[in-house]
């Protein structure tokens, strides 16, 4: 039997996952990083980021999750001023922008921890 749904059907049925995988990675966030426990925001922000994400088109799935734990850390990061126009007005798509933003900066903190240089 072949089951057939509709455009809102599937719609629905993929808002239902995001808001499940959001509220999962709200549990863990909050699990290893007591201090945003009390944080009534964080939930609010990571539904906000993940909107950002997919109006964006992020394919790769680590890459949204990396996106969404920074922006608990780093509220709205992604909305300033420079990082919007990193972001959005490079020459690759957001998400090979953010890819190389945070590829430079792990790269600035190795260096200002006296790690190795890349």
């Amino acid at each position: 039997m072949v089951m057939k749904l509709s455009e809102h059907q599937i719609e629905q049925l993929s808002k239902r996952e995001s808001n499940n995988y959001i509220k999962r990675l709200h549990e863990v966030i909050v699990r290893n990083s007591p201090s945003l426990y009390g944080d009534e925001e964080l939930l609010t922000r990571l539904k906000d980021a993940d909107e950002f994400v997919n109006i964006h088109n992020f394919q790769n799935q680590k890459v949204k999750t990396d996106f969404l734990i920074t922006n608990a850390f780093e509220p709205y990061f992604y909305k300033t001023e420079a990082m919007q126009d990193w972001l959005l007005n490079g020459k690759e798509s957001t998400e090979s922008e953010y890819i190389k933003y945070q590829q430079i900066r792990g790269n600035l903190v190795k260096r200002m921890f006296g790690g190795i240089n890349e």
